[in-house]
């Protein structure tokens, strides 16, 4: 390479002129963007580190009209997926040159509605969010993709709002496999414990439970469903209605969160239900805690949340990057797998 005037300040433009690509080529390269190839990003790194050239991060910015921030809202931070989802939301991002803003809506609507305000004059150049089991009209978060910011929903299914980005776990191929494991353990009366029956992001359990029974031949019985929003109370109250009847119980238990389950589990024992041993039971989380219960379940339902976040950022970023044109609308599906204890 030719000498270098040492009074002459490297910048991106120089970096584009000497290797004869575009200052956004040159600069999207330093940041690995996953629309540039390998070879280019070689190139443009070994001159950059020979040159000893450092990016000024804010100058980049201001050329892209960029923040290079991803705004995240969620439910609660204390719910073992979502925390385990933002480990892969967060690596992704840091990894492709993207800082997140993580945000709780705590489930409540008025919150979540605050939140998205408050992340729109932030300048996000993304927004990726778990809608609250509340979340019906979706005018907080269309005003993104009106001023050309993208939206992916992930985890909960915003089935009332139908053009969309979004990205979940397979919740009807999670419930399939568990309410089939137990039916090929010689079970016939399996309850399912669902979550708030309203909402509109718990239907997809329910639909695995009722096709994995009918394959089997085994007729649904409506006295063997019961929901629950989550607390304590609700949950003892759907629990004495499934397990009332000592003489027709059911001897299996489907669980929407492994969070409900145990705490259905607890209540049986604490009362002495007299076939409390009889039970065998799955829930979705595959929680650690599992591994000091006394009496865990026999199996759970995996259901990847570090990859349900990973599929999330990644096609945020791809939105960002118009790779993927904002009214192309995609969905991508994360399966589920079963783990028995």
């Amino acid at each position: 390479m030719e000498k270098l005037n040492k009074h002459v300040p490297i910048t991106l433009k120089f970096l584009a002129e000497k290797l004869k690509m575009s200052v956004s080529t040159v600069s999207k390269a330093l940041n690995n963007y996953p629309s540039i190839n390998d070879y280019t990003k070689k190139r443009v790194l070994e001159l950059a580190k020979e040159l000893n050239f450092t990016p000024n991060k804010s100058a980049i910015n201001l050329k892209d009209r960029k923040t290079r921030i991803i705004g995240i809202i969620l439910p609660n931070l204390l719910d073992y997926f979502f925390n385990r989802s933002i480990y892969g939301i967060e690596q992704f991002a840091m990894k492709h040159g993207y800082n997140v803003i993580i945000s709780q809506s705590h489930d409540e609507f008025e919150k979540e509605v605050t939140l998205a305000n408050m992340l729109l004059k932030t300048c996000v150049d993304g927004l990726i969010v778990a809608i609250s089991q509340h979340t019906q009209n979706f005018d907080h978060l269309d005003q993104f993709e009106r001023m050309g910011t993208p939206v992916v929903y992930y985890t909960r299914n915003p089935s009332f709002n139908l053009n969309c980005h979004k990205v979940f776990g397979n919740g009807f191929q999670g419930s399939y496999l568990a309410t089939k494991f137990l039916i090929d353990r010689g079970h016939k009366k399996i309850a399912y414990l669902g979550g708030p029956k309203m909402i509109n992001f718990t239907h997809d359990r329910f639909k695995g439970y009722i096709n994995a029974l009918n394959d089997a031949g085994i007729s649904f019985e409506q006295n063997l469903v019961a929901y629950t929003n989550f607390d304590n109370e609700h949950t003892i109250e759907a629990i004495k209605s499934l397990f009332v009847d000592t003489n027709e119980m059911p001897t299996a238990l489907v669980a929407y969160k492994e969070p409900i389950l145990f705490d259905a589990l607890k209540y049986l024992k604490q009362i002495g239900h007299p076939r409390f041993s009889e039970i065998e039971s799955v829930g979705f989380g595959n929680t650690p805690l599992i591994n000091y219960l006394a009496d865990p379940p026999i199996a759970s339902i995996e259901e990847n949340p570090e990859g349900v976040g990973e599929k999330a950022i990644e096609l945020l970023l791809k939105l960002i990057g118009k790779e993927i044109e904002m009214e192309d609308y995609q969905k991508v599906m994360v399966n589920c797998k079963l783990v028995i204890h």
